[in-house]
């Protein structure tokens, strides 16, 4: 994906009205006229009930149309508007753009819940690709970072060098940026929490925001940019940023049940731990097992319905030499995300590879499922026993 183009698309969405549009185009059997767009939308403006707006209402919303919407709507790929022939007035059609095969904005098209102010934010947010990055850096802290912190790793992946050449005047410009053009957007969406007396910034989330699109690209194309394949059923992560990016995928992916093991205490997290909150909360069976004490009490004072286990792998001894289980996930007994740590060197963060399988079939993932439902009947069992009166 292009970034610049994905700038553009996102920027097209930061509307309710255009966003409505598309919703109107997705369920239309022949492409409308941009008169029947109109009125489609006035309709939908008005109270419940009401298919007959104005006509001068519908003049104004037509020119809007014609003038501001659609154009930015044709830029972003979205749509084509074919032109009038002598006999005909001109439609207005999809095109086949894969953002339409993008689960997360397939959803925020359909969305009806009052949040048009809040996706119009988020979307806004998302347009610019340093905004996205710093969404994805932020992701992958436990705790708030220094603004120069951020800066720092900000540079050195857009140079694709180490931190410790980027040099001071690159670092101190990206904070200016920062300060004055990125980070107000992203608090203003709810993304993030800056503190500018303390200088730090940590990570908030959106319920509606994905993790394919901090990595500047769309659902269907994610996979392939982390693992460098699109067709294989099982494929590696070589590096903890893609672990931990696949993880939050799969955390924000769970429909039904999500499992988790995290072996190591400094593992889960902001942008791993928010997305199983959320889906606690919006009714998936999520299971817990870590050891680190305050993830632990945290989760039974704000999120009780997740289950917590300690986490035992004795069950799960698949590790070779030098190498321990660090994390696994699995989400609808589906996908799999197994997670290996390397012994960590002079207290550094241990380096993490993973690998991942997708589909009830997969060889990795019949494996994990049949080890670990025994054990979730027994976390079930020992869940119900102690919640007897």
């Amino acid at each position: 994906d292009d970034p610049s183009q994905l700038n553009t698309l996102f920027a097209s969405l930061a509307r309710s009205e255009r966003r409505e549009l598309l919703s109107i185009l997705g369920a239309a059997s022949e492409p409308p006229t941009e008169e029947e767009l109109a009125v489609a939308l006035c309709t939908r403006a008005e109270s419940p009930g009401n298919a007959d707006p104005d006509g001068e209402h519908v003049a104004r919303a037509r020119q809007q149309l014609h003038h501001v919407h659609l154009p930015k709507l044709e830029a972003a790929r979205l749509i084509v508007r074919d032109t009038d022939s002598e006999t005909e007035p001109g439609t207005v059609r999809r095109t086949d753009h894969p953002a339409y095969e993008d689960e997360g904005i397939v959803a925020c098209l359909a969305a009806d819940d009052g949040a048009e102010d809040s996706l119009d934010a988020l979307f806004e947010a998302l347009a610019a690709e340093r905004r996205r990055a710093v969404l994805d850096v932020l992701s992958h802290q436990f705790h708030p970072i220094h603004l120069e912190t951020l800066a720092r790793e900000l540079k050195a992946r857009e140079a694709g060098t180490a931190e410790q050449a980027v040099p001071s005047d690159a670092v101190e410009r990206c904070c200016v940026d920062l300060r004055h053009a990125q980070l107000p957007m992203l608090v203003d969406a709810g993304l993030i929490e800056y503190d500018r007396e303390e200088g730090t910034v940590a990570y908030e989330g959106h319920s509606r925001l994905r993790v394919p699109w901090m990595h500047s690209t769309l659902g269907p194309n994610f996979r392939s940019q982390l693992t460098g394949d699109a067709g294989r059923k099982l494929a590696t992560l070589d590096d903890r940023e893609s672990v931990i990016s696949y993880g939050q995928w799969l955390g924000e992916r769970a429909d039904e049940e999500l499992f988790c093991l995290f072996t190591h205490t400094d593992m889960l997290e902001a942008g791993c731990f928010s997305r199983i909150v959320r889906a606690a909360r919006e009714g998936v069976d999520v299971y817990l097992g870590t050891a680190d004490p305050t993830v632990r009490e945290f989760v039974q004072e704000t999120v009780p319905e997740v289950v917590l286990w300690e986490p035992e792998t004795d069950w799960l001894n698949l590790s070779v030499e030098g190498d321990r289980v660090g994390r696994l996930l699995m989400a609808d007994r589906e996908a799999v995300m197994l997670g290996t740590l390397k012994e960590p060197v002079d207290d550094k963060t241990p380096a993490e590879k993973a690998i991942v399988g997708e589909g009830a079939d997969n060889t990795l993932v019949v494996m994990v499922r049949q080890l670990v439902s025994a054990h979730l009947e027994e976390i079930d069992r020992e869940e119900t026993e102690t919640n007897l009166p």
